[in-house]
C-alpha cells in the first residue's frame, strides 16, 4: 500500500506540473493574423459517407476565401454508397471540387492514411487542410487557419460535438461533449507553449513541403489510426512549427454520437495510439499514464489512506475545474454546461479503464 501512496503523489505532481502548463498556455493564447494568402488544399478521407458529404462540401464552396486560392479534394475511400456521385455533382458545377477514387482498401493496414496520402500527393496547394466528411465548418475557417502561417509549419484546430439542446442531449452525448473540451483545453494549452501532445484529424493543417520533410505517412503506415497525433509527432521530431488556431472561425464541429458503443469504438481507436507515443513523444506518454495513474489509485487508496487519498482528489477537483472554467471561456462555450464536470469526473476512472483495455487490444472498429 505504501507504493500506492507513492505512486499516486508522484503521479498527483506530474499531473499538477502539466496542468498548470496547459493553464498557461490557454491562459495567454490569442488569434493570429497573417495577411499572406497562400493556395490551399483542403483533402477529406470519405468512406460511406453520402448523408454527411454534401453538407461538408456546401459549406466549402462557399468559403470566403478566394476561389483562386484553393481546392478541395475528396478521396473517395471505395465506398459502397452514393458518396462518389455527391462529390462528381460539386464536380461538375465547380472546378475546383475534385474527386479520386481509391480502391483496394483492404490491402492497406491503414485505409484512412493511405486515402489522404493520395489526395495530397495530387494537391497543388502550399497549405493541406484536412477534416472529416462527417464535419462541418463555417465560411471563414479556410481564411482562419490560414492566418496561422506566418511561421507554422503545421497548425490544429478546435473540434468538439455539436449539441443544439443540451437538455435533449443524452448522458453518452453530454460525456462525450465535455470529455472533447477537456482534451482540447488540454491539448490547446500545451501547443501554445511549445509542447505537442494531441489533435484531431477533424480539424488539422500543415505545409505541404514539411509533409513531405517529413515523410508523410510513410513511417507511420503501419499504425492502423493516428492520421493526425502520429503525423503530428512526426513534425515535432522534425523540429518543425506546430501551432493551435484559437480563432472561432477556425472551430470545425460534429456530429455527436448515438450510443455508448460507437463513443467507445472512437476513443478506443484513438487511445490504440498510446503504446506509440512512447517512441514518439516520451513526454506525452508519460503524461498519459500520469493522468491514468492519478484516475485510479486514489480510489483505491480511499480504503487505506482515506485522507491522503481526499485531499488528492479534492485538490484534482479544484485546479481541474478552473483550467476547464478557462478553456471553455477561449472556445466560447456555455459555461452552464459546467456543471456537468462532476458528473465526468465520477466516470472517469471505469471510462479509463475500459478505453485502455479496448485500445491496447485493437478492440474497435472502423465504418464499413
Amino acid at each position: 500500500m505504501q507504493i500506492i501512496l507513492y505512486v499516486s503523489v508522484v503521479a498527483f505532481a506530474i499531473y499538477m506540473h502539466y496542468l498548470y502548463i496547459f493553464y498557461r498556455g490557454m491562459k495567454s493564447a490569442k488569434s493570429q493574423i497573417n495577411y499572406n494568402k497562400p493556395s490551399a488544399s483542403v483533402v477529406i478521407a470519405a468512406r460511406n459517407e453520402e448523408k454527411n458529404i454534401g453538407r461538408l462540401l456546401t459549406a466549402l464552396v462557399n468559403q470566403t476565401y478566394s476561389e483562386e486560392l484553393f481546392e478541395i479534394i475528396v478521396a473517395d475511400d471505395d465506398s459502397t454508397d452514393g458518396t462518389a456521385d455527391i462529390v462528381l455533382e460539386f464536380s461538375n458545377k465547380f472546378n475546383f471540387v475534385k474527386l479520386v477514387k481509391i480502391e483496394n482498401r483492404e490491402q492497406v493496414k491503414s485505409p484512412k492514411k493511405n486515402a489522404l496520402a493520395q489526395a495530397i500527393k495530387m494537391a497543388k496547394g502550399e497549405i493541406i487542410l484536412s477534416t472529416d466528411a462527417d464535419c462541418m465548418v463555417g465560411k471563414h475557417w479556410i481564411k482562419a487557419m490560414i492566418s496561422n502561417y506566418s511561421k507554422n509549419d503545421f497548425v490544429a484546430g478546435f473540434s468538439r460535438t455539436k449539441i443544439e439542446n443540451w437538455q435533449r442531449a443524452t448522458f453518452v452525448q453530454k460525456y462525450e461533449y465535455f470529455d472533447f473540451l477537456a482534451m482540447f483545453g488540454a491539448a490547446a494549452g500545451a501547443l501554445n507553449l511549445g509542447k505537442a501532445f494531441s489533435c484531431s484529424g477533424q480539424n488539422i493543417s500543415y505545409k505541404k513541403k514539411a509533409f513531405e520533410d517529413v515523410g508523410g505517412f510513410e513511417s507511420v503506415k503501419h499504425l492502423i489510426s493516428g492520421d493526425d497525433v502520429n503525423l503530428m509527432q512526426l513534425f515535432r521530431k522534425y523540429k518543425k512549427k506546430i501551432g493551435f488556431a484559437f480563432s472561432k472561425h477556425s472551430f470545425a464541429f460534429t456530429k455527436p454520437v448515438e450510443n455508448w458503443q460507437q463513443f467507445f469504438s472512437q476513443r478506443s481507436r484513438w487511445a490504440s495510439n498510446m503504446k506509440w507515443q512512447i517512441l514518439l513523444n516520451p513526454e506525452f506518454f508519460i503524461y498519459l499514464i500520469s493522468v491514468f495513474l492519478l484516475t485510479i489509485l486514489p480510489l483505491v487508496m480511499l480504503f487505506t489512506s482515506i485522507w491522503t487519498a481526499i485531499s488528492i482528489i479534492a485538490l484534482r477537483i479544484i485546479f481541474e475545474y478552473k483550467f476547464l472554467q478557462l478553456s471553455f471561456d477561449k472556445f466560447y462555450e456555455d459555461k452552464k454546461r459546467l456543471k456537468f464536470y462532476f458528473i465526468w469526473f465520477l466516470v472517469q476512472p471505469f471510462y479509463m479503464i475500459v478505453v485502455a483495455l479496448m485500445g491496447a487490444l485493437n478492440i474497435f472498429s472502423w465504418k464499413k
